[in-house]
């Protein structure tokens, strides 16, 4: 623990000689100090620079993708470059952690709605923002899901009752209305579907699932933590996370749209399975053969 307050993971607070933790990104209410103001006194302080907990890393993010003004999206390595080049940012982007922090802050972006990832490039979500958590799944029916025989009477961690994005309780969400968390199995963070974006059908799925938020998602194929992180993709029916490579059957690039797992897509089974793969083989030979003469 004090590994990870030292690192900057962890922010450790004292009062009246009592000790507690927090998550840097929301430390409740503490006040932020904007970027490029810091006081004299505290520049080369060890806690700031360490820690970076006063950034803003959804600004930082789209600061860099509209910057670099690129029409099909923006590598996470060309918006580490444009943050460098940014003289405000001179601070910030000499923490010896800010790479680490930046690629974690990309995938709560993604994972929040803020930004789009197609492969390895990033854009800027505008339609979410603009919507105020309007679903992409509002059309298309979800399938059913179910308990893997690994996570069935799996210990779970108490739910922690504020939602670690808005920071508001169930009594109130973003919007000022009651709303019920999901808490993560392994951690206990908890977080309004509105918040992470979770359709109503995908709630439900997930509540009734042994979930994860996106810091302790495991590939639920190899079940791995940590291992490939750029590479996992999230079913868009239960939440679970599979590595491309995990995937049955494997993926070399990362599906457009709406991306369902092996676990709840549908089996097809005897005699459908066999006449779709004869339809297959006969439109792979179903164009004529040319002949020479």
């Amino acid at each position: 623990l004090e590994l990870s307050v030292q690192d900057g993971s962890v922010l450790k607070v004292t009062n009246k000689g009592l000790a507690s933790y927090k998550d840097p990104d929301n430390p409740g209410r503490f006040t932020s100090i904007k970027l490029g103001t810091f006081p004299k006194s505290l520049k080369g302080s060890r806690g700031i620079c360490n820690d970076l907990r006063s950034v803003d890393w959804n600004k930082l993010l789209r600061r860099a993708v509209e910057g670099l003004q690129e029409p099909n999206g923006s590598s996470l390595k060309n918006i580490e470059k444009y943050l460098r080049s940014q003289s405000d940012l001179a601070i910030i982007v000499s923490n010896p952690i800010f790479q680490r922090r930046l690629r974690l802050g990309a995938k709560r972006a993604v994972n929040n709605g803020r930004l789009l990832k197609d492969g390895p490039l990033y854009s800027v979500n505008y339609g979410n923002l603009e919507g105020k958590g309007a679903s992409k799944y509002s059309s298309i029916s979800l399938p059913p899901v179910s308990l893997l025989p690994h996570e069935k009477d799996q210990p779970r961690a108490d739910p922690i009752p504020i939602c670690s994005f808005c920071l508001g309780t169930k009594e109130s969400n973003r919007e000022k209305k009651p709303e019920e968390l999901i808490s993560c199995a392994d951690c206990g963070s908890s977080g309004h579907p509105s918040c992470l974006k979770f359709c109503p059908e995908l709630t439900t799925n997930v509540k009734a699932l042994r979930w994860q938020c996106i810091e302790c998602k495991t590939c639920s194929a190899c079940r791995i933590q940590g291992k490939n992180a750029d590479n996992m993709l999230f079913c868009d029916s239960c939440d679970r996370g599979f590595h491309m490579e995990c995937c049955d059957p494997p993926l070399c690039r990362m599906p457009k749209g709406m991306w369902i797992c092996q676990v709840c897509r549908p089996k097809k089974k005897g005699r459908k399975l066999l006449h779709e793969k004869a339809a297959q083989i006969k439109r792979r030979y179903a164009k004529p053969i040319r002949r020479y003469a």
